[in-house]
């Protein structure tokens, strides 16, 4: 079932921006639309939008901040702050660094922060008190404190090289800090997700590299699967040209009403870029009427909520999911794939083990994901 959309109030884009945070803080969904999209920050008008179901809670909230000065709105503010956040873990491979560029151009776009994350190896040994289990016990902390210490210089021979890279394309609002957590990379990623809560996790995927153990290339899939943030899984093979030549995103919709809320965070998150949107459905028959009915009314909504985007909506006949996808992308010459975790139709295809290595480690465009 469709979620009836209503606009709440229209502010310039400062405060509309203000009054976001102060709502998604409070754990109300809302997007902005009618935004001036090469410069955003003069906008007048900028229309906020929640969920009808909302709407009580984001009125009080809206009388509360109106009357907000000094200490009251820059906490507003700080919140506001904190959803503009990227967790960027790495393993100092070359798909890592990838991911890092990436990362640092959405950064800049959207104003945001970048936490870099490493969780180095902790050996868990298990032994009976024997008679040198104390001097095992010393030598075992040694690895360990030289591991961190690796670890750290290793991260900060990281940091300071995306530093240069940077002040090279004069990205001055950029700030990078980086935090180090012993313990098996997947379980230390998704913990520290929900304390340093980003916007989006941002991650490099090996792909089809010869010998290599396909170690960021797994944990990469895991989170994707567990992490309740939008996960942006950069190919080893993506080559970072900037993200002003990223000028096509395909959204894979199976008419499931998560789409709806998916789709708000798309557009949020996307916004900057100016991109085009292409809203497309896999189907084994594209003369089914359920289908076109569905696709009709999903376009019809689209243009009606986001008439600031350029939108496509497309019914794409293929008896292999995975299979249309990959043609449609090479006929549109696609520059991210974005989908959801859902676990139904294509969606739940797509996360089928093989299926999913297939887009996920053999492609070489990058893939938004979202948790539904």
């Amino acid at each position: 079932m469709e979620e009836k959309i209503i606009t709440i109030a229209s502010y310039p884009y400062s405060r509309a921006q203000l009054l976001r945070g102060r709502l998604e803080a409070e754990g109300i969904e809302c997007f902005l639309s009618n935004i001036n999209l090469v410069q955003p920050d003069i906008s007048t008008g900028v229309e906020v939008k929640i969920k009808e179901v909302d709407a009580d809670r984001a009125y009080k909230i809206l009388d509360e901040i109106k009357d907000e000065y000094g200490k009251a709105k820059q906490q507003t503010i700080d919140r506001l702050k904190n959803v503009r956040r990227i967790l960027v873990p790495v393993d100092f491979s070359e798909p890592s660094l990838n991911a890092c560029n990436f990362a640092l151009g959405l950064a800049h776009k959207l104003k945001a922060e970048i936490k870099l994350f490493y969780a180095y190896f902790n050996p868990v040994v298990s032994s009976e008190p024997y008679l040198e289990g104390y001097s095992y016990q010393v030598n075992l902390n040694a690895v360990i404190d030289n591991l961190e210490k690796e670890a750290r210089l290793q991260m900060k021979s990281l940091k300071k090289q995306l530093k240069s890279y940077l002040e090279k394309e004069k990205f001055a609002n950029v700030k990078i800090s980086f935090e180090l957590e012993k313990g098996v990379p997947e379980d230390q990623i998704l913990q520290f997700s929900t304390t340093y809560d980003p916007g989006v996790i941002v991650m490099g995927t090996r792909g089809r590299a010869k010998g290599a153990v396909n170690l960021m290339g797994s944990v990469t899939k895991k989170i994707i699967q567990k992490a309740t943030v939008p996960v942006f899984a950069i190919p080893q093979q993506s080559v970072y040209l900037g993200l002003n030549y990223m000028n096509k995103v395909l959204y894979a919709t199976d008419f499931d009403d998560s789409d709806f809320k998916t789709l708000r965070k798309l557009m949020t998150l996307i916004r900057p870029f100016n991109m085009k949107i292409y809203c497309i459905h896999i189907a084994s028959d594209a003369s089914n009427s359920f289908d076109k009915a569905k696709m009709e009314s999903l376009k019809e909504h689209l243009h009606k909520e986001y008439v600031e985007y350029n939108l496509f909506c497309d019914l794409i006949e293929h008896d292999d999911a995975v299979q249309g996808l990959e043609d449609y992308i090479d006929e549109m010459d696609i520059d991210m794939i974005a989908l959801t975790t859902h676990k139904r139709g294509i969606i739940e295809k797509l996360f089928n083990p093989s299926l999913a290595k297939r887009m996920l480690f053999h492609t070489n465009i990058p893939l938004l994901v979202f948790h539904s």
